[in-house]
């Protein structure tokens, strides 16, 4: 026997390992081979599916971005008093919109004459805020014949901000007003945005219909002066320089909601004119140790918040809560005054010589004692705590004075707020259907 015979020697013998593993190489390469044969065969088709989705999803978003059109175009056509244009949904929506915004037609979107699929867009307001309204968009490619079409669906809250350009007043309250001293208000300088009552004041009444404010206008001790722009004459006092006893739910339906105190709260945080009241310190004071922030052209939004940072629910939140905010003559450096919006998540305080261009907007009730100075623009009191005990919501007293401007009042909003609808933050949802 030879050296290294046997059966060691067989175990050390490699003839024959390249063919095995020619073998196993050919075998693997085969199962490639089928198995990029095989995806071959289904990519394309995975790819068309893939395709369709994304132009089902395209359409649905066409279909939320005619609703946004149609909202957006039936606000600026009432706001202007023009004929809204063919399509459009008359503002303020109550309940679901009527065809083709009720779900029920099919919209084909084409181009070039070649239509490629559409949408069903389904539009209503439902939510207790009259500025939000909800809307479903059905995307479907190439048509809406059957389930087996690709089809995407989106959600949305759309919101608007509130036209406080319709609020017919330099001073509007819901609730009552009382002007005293030598007090002047005045809407006749300027027609600009319409003509405006010098004063303007609803009735509130409870969730049992009980009335707890009349919405009258008192002219108190002194010799206060009330001018209007719509009997076009200068004899203040009159029965039509004062608006009283309106409707409270015209003040209702342009009034700030949670939704755009929300949007305006937002903005304040982001250039640092929020400001907020502390259950250690509930009173916020605008004084020589703590001015008004001073910003250019077209001015400030200075909002001022609740103690929890949540907006006033007039049934469940205490009043412990409101902000509480004292404004003195000396609450600006800046000559000419202070200009932009003041907006109080809660009650607010003025007096001195204080001078402003701008709104001045309090969720709760307002107190104007002035010693001179003006206010230029607009003030408003959605006075959302109304009680009995409190019939005299809004006073003016001493030299105060409050000067209707439209200018004063919009231009420091503009830039923030659209003028229609948009979509309201973090509402945009893709949904299964």
């Amino acid at each position: 026997m030879t050296p290294g015979g046997g059966i060691a020697g067989c175990l050390r013998d490699q003839r024959g390992v390249a063919l095995v593993m020619a073998m196993l190489a050919l075998l693997i390469l085969s199962v490639l081979v089928v198995g990029f044969s095989v995806l071959s065969s289904t990519e394309p088709t995975i790819a068309a599916n893939q395709l369709r989705v994304a132009q089902a999803r395209a359409l649905a978003e066409a279909g939320l971005e005619q609703a946004v059109w149609a909202l957006s175009t039936g606000k600026a056509a009432a706001l202007n008093s023009t004929t809204p244009p063919t399509g459009s949904i008359a503002y303020q929506l109550v309940g679901a919109a009527s065809s083709p915004y009720d779900g029920s037609q099919f919209m084909n979107v084409s181009t070039s004459g070649n239509a490629f699929g559409g949408f069903l867009v389904r539009v209503a307001q439902t939510d207790p805020d009259p500025h939000q309204v909800s809307v479903q968009s059905w995307g479907w490619f190439p048509n809406n014949a059957d389930a087996t079409k690709a089809h995407q669906r989106i959600t949305a809250t759309l919101m608007d901000f509130p036209a406080l350009t319709s609020m017919p007043c330099a001073v509007c309250v819901r609730g009552d007003i009382q002007v005293g001293g030598t007090s002047t208000i005045d809407s006749r300088n300027d027609t600009s945005c319409g003509k405006r009552y010098g004063t303007w004041s609803t009735t509130v009444k409870d969730q049992n219909g009980t009335t707890i404010s009349p919405g009258n206008t008192t002219l108190g001790s002194g010799a206060p002066k009330v001018y209007g722009a719509m009997d076009s004459n200068n004899t203040p006092n009159q029965a039509t320089d004062m608006a009283v006893r309106q409707n409270q739910a015209d003040f209702d339906k342009n009034a700030l909601t949670g939704s755009s105190l929300d949007l305006l709260k937002a903005y304040a945080k982001s250039h640092g004119t929020y400001y907020q009241s502390t259950a250690a310190a509930p009173n916020v004071i605008f004084g020589v140790t703590n001015l008004l922030p001073s910003c250019p052209a077209p001015g400030c939004i200075v909002f001022v918040d609740t103690v929890s940072g949540n907006n006033i629910d007039p049934v469940t939140t205490p009043t412990s809560d409101y902000a509480s905010v004292y404004i003195s003559g000396a609450a600006t450096s800046n000559p000419s005054g202070y200009k932009g919006w003041i907006v109080v998540n809660g009650s607010l305080s003025i007096s001195g010589s204080f001078v402003m261009q701008g709104l001045i907007y309090a969720v709760n009730d307002i107190s104007y004692v002035g010693t001179g100075g003006s206010i230029t623009g607009q003030m408003i009191s959605a006075n959302i705590k109304d009680t009995i005990a409190t019939v005299i919501d809004t006073s003016l007293s001493g030299v105060a004075s409050v000067q209707y401007n439209c200018k004063a009042t919009t231009d420091p909003i503009a830039p923030v707020v659209p003028a229609g609808f948009v979509v309201k933050s973090g509402s945009y949802k893709e949904v299964s259907d």
